[in-house]
């Protein structure tokens, strides 16, 4: 079993604060050190792999109520360990070489130890983990010796009732003579000359040593509540899940009702068909090539990588299926695809001009139809308002990009605006699922995805943020900065120095980043500032250098 894939299960049980852990028959031979920071965990399931120790680090896991370790390899009992669990009252140890010695009783008592007077559960399983420790666990249900009947002198005497108060200590001749009588008269009951026995010796003892029915069925009681209480719990768990599963299931359905199911509307092409020409851009997966498919000039999106791995295969259709629910003027459009593999292309429009980062950054490899163009605030907002619209449009269909940078920000000779690479887009109900879940462009990360958190949408909207402050500032964002350095001054909130531009794109920018998520505006509040701020640029000033109020 892949390591990453009980990393991922790990990493969900700490996001999710979860309280149990299924991580059994996973192929494990040594302990996740992972596992040991869940310190919320009260059942964990390691049942099926091929563990041959118990971890030390196990005593970290104090809210341990549950283990199930069979079906491993492990050579010894794990008293030491166990014995600091104290919140321990289940330990499975079936099919383990070190139980062969134990008989099935015991192992049922360790799986589900009965109560013993002045010891908790996980003392009684210590016990019996190792007799040496002195403490004596009670025998198995199955296996309690019960005591002979006992006759006694009264035919009436009730085995239940209680011991007999102590007489008083008057001394009087009366009650000199019921305690004659008392001691005397076993003489007489069982034989002349017949002592009596230890264990006759008074009422008191007899109460105290011999179990009553009624203490049996009490505990019996206590340990059947026990269990209900249990399962009561395991189906609160589950039917919590069960909610969490409808919920998006539910979700899902909205989403589909919204955006419609147009998979499989583009038409296929085979590679034949196109005359591939320069590379317009390559990236880690992928490279894009100029191409002509049957005399229109195209751009063809091919996957370089020979061994197409199903997971390979799920991001392109993933990125397929998202550009087929899409169709926005800024919104690079789908013509056709090829999918056989190993070639995997994708046919889609041409923006000739280039990307947005090459028109801030290398101006001399964009190309423009009027000549070297010169970037102003007012430019750069004509710019920034479509590509904020399409995003708009995206959210509130119901899709987020998760890869939001001046790369993917597509221009025509022209200047016009087209989003484009959906490959890490998601749905979002499927946000935090997948092997990519936590992927993306460390320079325009928001620090939720740093931090492997729950995330939204609006992640965008960090991104778009750092990409305004790329755009104002004319540099790259965090240049020269390794993607840990980047992290470390994300999460902190440490974020980059802001250029000389208006106050109100300051705040725009600075809201953008705002480290919790839940406040972060929402993009269309996004967009509708960026108009606001566009609009008011182009108002004429007067000779005092205020704006004019425009009449609409």
């Amino acid at each position: 079993m892949d390591s990453s894939d009980v990393s991922l299960a790990i990493r969900r049980a700490r996001r999710n604060n979860a309280k149990s852990l299924d991580l059994s028959r996973r192929g494990l031979k040594t302990w996740p050190v992972e596992l040991f920071n869940l310190r919320q965990l009260e059942s964990l399931d390691l049942s099926g792999n091929g563990l041959t120790s118990v971890d030390p680090n196990l005593t970290q896991l104090e809210a341990l109520e549950e283990l199930d370790l069979s079906g491993n390899k492990l050579e010894s009992l794990p008293s030491q360990v166990v014995a600091t669990l104290r919140s321990l009252r289940s330990l499975v140890l079936d099919g383990n070489p070190c139980v062969s010695s134990l008989s099935p009783a015991q192992l049922r008592q360790l799986a589900r130890p009965g109560r013993v007077p002045g010891q908790t559960p996980a003392q009684v399983i210590a016990g019996y983990l190792n007799p040496a420790t002195g403490t004596a666990p009670a025998p198995p249900r199955d296996e309690v010796v019960r005591p002979s009947p006992v006759t006694h002198f009264d035919d009436d005497d009730d085995d239940d009732a209680p011991p007999p108060p102590p007489p008083p200590q008057e001394d009087s001749s009366h009650t000199q003579g019921l305690r004659f009588a008392q001691t005397a008269s076993p003489s007489f009951e069982t034989g002349a000359g017949a002592s009596k026995p230890s264990w006759l010796s008074d009422r008191g003892s007899l109460a105290a040593t011999l179990p009553s029915r009624r203490g049996l069925g009490a505990m019996n009681q206590e340990d059947e509540a026990s269990d209900l209480k249990n399962q009561l719990k395991e189906e609160q768990r589950r039917s919590k899940r069960l909610e969490q599963q409808v919920e998006r299931l539910g979700e899902r359905l909205r989403e589909q009702s919204m955006t419609g199911s147009s998979k499989g509307s583009l038409p296929h092409f085979e590679m034949v068909e196109v005359q591939l020409g320069e590379i317009l851009n390559q990236g880690g997966f992928s490279v894009v090539h100029k191409g002509t498919w049957h005399g229109t000039k195209v751009a063809v999106k091919k996957l370089f990588d020979p061994n197409i791995s199903h997971e390979l295969l799920a991001e392109f259709d993933n990125e397929v299926q998202k550009l087929e629910m899409l169709r926005h003027p800024n919104i690079l459009m789908p013509l056709a695809l090829h999918r056989k593999p190993p070639a995997l292309c994708l046919i889609m429009e041409l923006c000739e001009g280039g990307s947005y980062y090459q028109l801030l950054h290398t101006p001399h490899q964009f190309c423009s139809a009027t000549g070297p163009i010169s970037l102003g605030f007012q430019e750069n907002m004509n710019i920034l308002d479509p590509a904020a619209t399409a995003l708009t449009f995206l959210h509130a269909r119901g899709i987020a990009h998760r890869d939001i940078k001046s790369h993917n920000v597509l221009l025509s000779p022209h200047l016009e605006v087209k989003l484009c690479d959906f490959g890490l887009s998601r749905l979002k109900s499927e946000l935090m699922t997948g092997s990519m879940q936590f992927a993306g462009t460390p320079n325009y990360m928001a620090p939720e995805v740093f931090r492997n958190a729950k995330y939204t949408e609006s992640v965008d909207v960090f991104a778009f943020g750092t990409m305004m402050w790329e755009v104002m500032a004319n540099d790259i964002p965090f240049a020269n900065l390794d993607p840990a350095d980047i992290r470390e001054r994300v999460v902190e909130g440490r974020m980059l120095e802001m250029p000389a531009v208006p106050k109100e794109m300051q705040q725009l920018i600075r809201g953008c980043w705002t480290l919790d998520y839940k406040v972060r505006p929402l993009m269309s509040e996004v967009l509708k500032q960026l108009r606001s701020m566009k609009e008011g640029s182009r108002r004429p000033k007067t000779a005092t250098g205020a704006r004019i109020a425009r009449v609409d």
